[in-house]
């Protein structure tokens, strides 16, 4: 709909701490539940250690008489046995009769104890025994006539100071990992932000290219970033040159089209009637201007991100076909270089600057031509790549190899492309931030060197 907004999107930054908030709570929570039930677990081992200490401290004093009842000294090593409603109990036991500890004194519900077979353990908590933690052990006890009782000793204690323990621990700690938390999630609020000042860095850079007070992302930005801001500057490069080759393209077809507009004003403002052919010869060179100069500024504009050109590939089926073109001749043609090199530029670019160099070379040569392709200089995202072209002919001077790089700015342009072709040549070169430049040949002839820079 009209004047609708675009949805927004969370921040990145609220997203992380969403995400690593949920993710802290989880790790804390089965850590502390993990830690609940190791404690829980030492709680019970321990309180099942102090039940088996009062067993045997009960095994220490007791005595059976000759009717095999258990007999205890009145004073018991354990104050809580003598005091009523104490919440530690315990007992002893034979086919005989029963001893309890005066403790036992008042309560509505004791534990429920039995026989235990000789040489076995049991311990048992409330869940299983009622409202009691439960230790009990069966031995046998051999009296003075040779005779052997089963006897079972058992103590007991409430839970309720085992649940009080484990509770007051508990809270202790989820407090602790309350704080934890917090203390935590502070510190992922103040990293994430450290973190994430280099994007606002960018988002801000951003803004100040848009108002016009910088021309790049300029600055130092983590590994990670460089990618990003090292493609936003190409793009913003390719932008800006890509504008100055559409304003050249119009300037140089304003200058261009002064010639015709003048001589058919000229003819118009005349007292004569003005000649249809001369009139239809202007026009056809304003046409054919028109189109030249579309041409140049659709070639000119260039793309930042292209998919890598097998250089060797490409050379090899232009030799083949220049090869077919000039079999009159007997143009060899010899191309040296790895099938790994790779050039980041327009196909129909490289197509067209290595045929118009190869062509000229196969022209203007005594039948051998040499075409080199190298690696170039180490770069950030792509490295450099160098081209040369040899041949074995006459060769060019510097004055005019000069003059023929210059011919590409003439301000006739109805002249453009005449020549060696390096004009064109030196446009495409120029549009990638290259060099073309005539070097030393090994051939005798002129040898035309291309260097595109790394990215």
């Amino acid at each position: 709909m009209p004047g609708r907004k675009p949805d927004s999107a969370p921040s990145l930054l609220v997203r992380l701490l969403f995400g690593a908030m949920v993710a802290l709570m989880l790790a804390l929570s089965l850590i502390a539940l993990a830690v609940d039930r190791g404690f829980r677990s030492a709680a019970e081992s321990a309180l099942k250690e102090r039940l088996e200490s009062v067993v045997f401290l009960l095994l220490s004093t007791i005595d059976l008489d000759e009717q095999g009842r258990p007999v205890i000294d009145d004073s018991l090593a354990e104050p809580r046995l003598d005091q009523p409603g104490s919440s530690l109990h315990a007992g002893a036991l034979t086919p005989h009769g029963v001893w309890e500890s005066p403790s036992l004194m008042g309560v509505t519900r004791p534990p429920a104890y039995r026989m235990v077979e000789r040489g076995r353990e049991l311990f048992r908590g409330p869940e299983i025994d009622g409202a009691w933690y439960v230790f009990a052990i069966g031995l046998g006890w051999e009296q003075a006539d040779g005779e052997i009782i089963d006897l079972t000793l058992w103590a007991a204690e409430d839970p309720d100071r085992f649940q009080s323990t484990v509770a007051g621990f508990r809270g202790n700690l989820w407090r602790w990992m309350g704080l934890a938390a917090g203390l935590v999630i502070v510190a992922q609020v103040i990293i994430l932000f450290t973190l994430l000042r280099p994007l606002r860095e960018v988002a801000q850079h951003v803004a100040d290219i848009e108002a016009g007070r910088e021309e790049e992302l300029a600055g130092r930005y983590p590994r990670e970033l460089q990618p990003l801001t090292t493609n936003l500057n190409a793009l913003l490069k390719t932008e800006r040159s890509n504008a100055t080759h559409y304003r050249q393209a119009l300037a140089d077809l304003a200058h261009a089209l002064k010639t015709p507009l003048a001589v058919i004003r000229a003819r118009l403002d005349s007292d004569h009637p003005p000649d249809r052919e001369e009139l239809d010869r202007a026009l056809s060179d304003m046409d054919q201007l028109l189109r030249r100069q579309l041409e140049r500024a659709a070639r000119s504009t260039r793309r930042t991100l292209h998919q890598p050109i097998e250089v060797v590939s490409l050379v090899r089926r232009l030799a083949d076909s220049l090869s077919r073109l000039y079999a009159e001749d007997a143009v060899r043609f010899e191309i040296e270089g790895s099938d790994k090199l790779t050039a980041h530029v327009d196909e129909r670019d490289l197509m067209e600057l290595c045929g118009n160099l190869m062509d000229n070379a196969a022209k203007y040569g005594h039948g051998r031509v040499r075409v080199t392709v190298g690696p170039g200089l180490p770069g950030a995202r792509h490295a450099g790549l160098t081209i040369i072209v040899d041949d074995n002919g006459p060769g060019i001077s510097e004055q005019q190899f000069a003059d023929l790089l210059q011919r590409g700015v003439r301000a006739d342009e109805r002249r453009e492309g005449q020549g060696l072709g390096l004009a064109i040549a030196a446009q495409l070169v120029e549009a990638y931030d290259g060099r073309l430049e005539q070097v030393s040949s090994e051939l005798g002839g002129a040898a035309i060197r291309i260097q595109f820079p790394p990215r």
